[in-house]
Formats: structure tokens, sequence, C-alpha cells
């Protein structure tokens, strides 16, 4: 596997869900093998992919057993649980609403922290990339997906509230590095909702860069996100001709260009 992409901001509403769509999906559309790993309970992610939503199993128990809480639960190869989508190359790790109960079960174990590490160590031969959304949160389940990347993006909503969590991503990791994953780098971040033509973005964009480093691709406000994600779209399928679908195939192309 050349990358695990771990997508995460502990702050809600800032294109986290969104821009881990956008990537697994546009990597498979370069001719990747991609997993597309869904830890956040909500299932947002795995809604853009009805063929695979395990929140829809009129059986709350057999929903859970057909998503990735078994993993945190038990251990083991995650082939059981991954849905082919309908793009080729790109495989989907359902979420469930049971992933809320995962920082409870973890809580105390020794090898609490690295059930997914283990997990993906027996798929690395399938795979060229997982991209892992996160919970809006530094949870168990946040803090298993630092242990198992090699990578971490961090999408940031223009506004001055999404500063706020910088430090805390950053320590987050800093730990991380220190105590359980030498290997896991800060990508950079990910600007969402921005218009260069406003005050806020000019003001922000210098204030971000001393502590990571921004790409290059900048994705725009467009009503046409939440229209997709209605439509259960991707942008590439929904609108691949509007600003945020090019926006996000740019930066599919700077994710491929780190190797």
């Amino acid at each position: 596997m050349k990358q695990v992409l771990c997508i995460a901001n502990q702050k809600g509403g800032v294109g986290k869900t969104t821009t881990a769509v956008h990537l697994a999906y546009g990597l498979a559309l370069k001719g990747e093998r991609v997993i597309l790993l869904d830890l956040d309970a909500q299932g947002n992610a795995t809604s853009v992919f009805p063929e695979g939503n395990s929140h829809s199993v009129s059986n709350l128990e057999e929903g859970r057993e057909k998503s990735l809480y078994r993993i945190f639960r038990d251990g083991g190869n995650p082939r059981d649980v991954l849905i082919s989508t309908r793009i080729s190359g790109l495989k989907l790790g359902p979420s469930h609403s049971s992933l809320a109960e995962v920082d409870v079960m973890l809580a105390g174990k020794i090898d609490g922290f690295f059930h997914l590490r283990d997990s993906l160590e027996t798929i690395k031969e399938d795979f060229d990339y997982a991209v892992i959304d996160c919970p809006p949160s530094l949870s168990m389940i946040t803090l298993n997906a630092f242990v198992a990347s090699t990578g971490l993006l961090v999408p940031l909503q223009v506004s001055k509230f999404s500063l706020d969590g910088i430090e805390a991503i950053l320590e987050a990791h800093k730990n991380t590095v220190k105590r359980f994953n030498p290997s896991l780098k800060v990508l950079g971040a990910i600007l969402t909702m921005f218009n260069p033509r406003t005050t806020l973005s000019q003001t922000l964009e210098p204030m971000i860069e001393p502590y990571l480093k921004l790409f290059t691709s900048r994705i725009p406000p467009s009503v046409s996100v939440e229209e997709a994600h209605m439509m259960k779209q991707t942008l590439f399928e929904y609108q691949p001709k509007g600003k945020a679908a090019k926006s996000y195939q740019g930066f599919v192309e700077e994710v491929l260009a780190l190797g």
C-alpha cells in the first residue's frame, strides 16, 4: 500500500467527509486500488454509496455485523465487511451507528490503539491507497486512524473558528508520532468554502500557513456539494465540470504527486 491517508479535524462541518469521499473516488478514477473507511458513526460517507449502507439495514444487529464496528470489537481481517462500489477499484468499509460505542469498548485495553492498524496489515497488498474518514473528535477511533496512517490531511473551512482546533490536532499528531507511529506525517491542510474575493479568506490563509502546509487546491463554496450528497453521488458524477469538482480533481493530483 502506497499511503494510508487519514482525513481528520475535530471540528464538524469543515468538509471532512466530502474531502474523504472525493479523494477516494478521484484516486479510483485514476486507476488506483482504493479502500474508503468510514469511521464516523454518522455514516455520511457510507450514505454516498447506498450499495454499502449498513445504516439502511432494517435489523440493527445485521447492520452492525456488516460494518467496521466488527474490526474494533473482534480485530482481524476486514475483507468480510468491505463492499464493492459502483466504481471499479473503490471498496468501502461502511460505518454504523454502533461505532459510537467503540471509545468505551476500547478504553483501558492495552492494544486499544492498534486495532485498525493490525486489520489494515492483513490487506495491505490488495490496495494502493486507504482513505480514512474520521469522526469529528480526537476519540479512540481517530487515534486508531492516526496509528494506522502514513499521512494526515486536515480539511479547514474558511472561518475564524476553524483555526481554534489546529493546535489540538497537531498535538495529537505529535503524541502519536512519539508513542505509537513515527511514520505519520502531516501532509497539509486543504481549504474548503474558500472564496478568494472575501476578506475572511484573504486574512485566514496567511494565519494558517505557520502551522500547516496548504495544498494549492482550494475548494469553493458550492450548493452542488449538498445537492450531490442528496442524490447519493459525488461531484465527479453530479456536476463534473463545476468549479468544486475541478478543485477536488486538482487536490487528487496533488496527493498523487506526494507518492
